[in-house]
């Protein structure tokens, strides 16, 4: 009878989560979904246009994301909490294991300015540890007019697992391009991305 119970509970929980997906717009993976709302709990009561992901000491090449968020109307949106999180050093999400039932090791937030300005400072990610895919950035964005969204993954032109199609796809997006060119400056990288918002939210 306990097996039947700890097996009907775990179902229950599976369904639980899978309909809060299933409901929001973007139909958001479940795993990362629960990911998102661990996030919460590091999120700032408030914030300023600029913040850290990576930790000073944390091991990897320093790298600053300035960044600039615009309308859909191509006006600078001020006042959007920005969220970004990335692989470490080594190519990992979660840490050394890679636990997937914890939310992101490396995570900030911020929120832009009257310009839609923001900076992050942390260390450039490496590829997945697995070579799946190119190191690359993740941004979620939120908007009092225009909901929770998720923003175009950021990578970087000098990464050979970038490919010809995502070179391309980021070409045609124009000023909003999303393979960014690194540039350097006394040991610490830097990339400058421009996102538009939807006028709809994603979950």
């Amino acid at each position: 009878m306990k097996i039947r119970h700890t097996a009907l509970v775990s179902i229950l929980l599976l369904a639980g989560t899978i309909l809060t997906a299933t409901e929001s717009r973007g139909q958001a993976d479940p795993a990362w979904l629960k990911s998102w709302n661990e996030a919460q709990e590091s999120r700032p009561a408030s914030m300023k246009s600029s913040g850290r992901i990576a930790s000073e000491n944390e091991p990897g090449i320093p790298l600053i994301i300035s960044g600039r968020i615009f309308g859909p109307d191509d006006m600078p949106a001020d006042g959007v909490v920005v969220h970004a999180y990335h692989r470490d050093h080594n190519g990992f999400d979660f840490g050394p294991d890679d636990n997937s039932l914890a939310t992101w090791k490396l995570q900030g937030w911020v929120k832009t300015d009257a310009e839609g300005r923001f900076e992050f400072r942390t260390i450039r990610p490496a590829p997945d540890h697995l070579g799946r895919e190119g190191a690359h950035i993740h941004f979620t964005l939120e908007s009092s007019d225009f909901g929770r969204q998720w923003a175009p993954k950021v990578f970087f032109s000098d990464d050979p697992l970038v490919t010809a199609n995502q070179r391309r796809r980021s070409k045609d997006a124009g000023e909003f391009a999303w393979v960014l060119e690194v540039q350097t400056a006394d040991k610490v990288q830097h990339v400058d991305v421009r996102i538009r918002l939807k006028e709809e939210g994603d979950f």
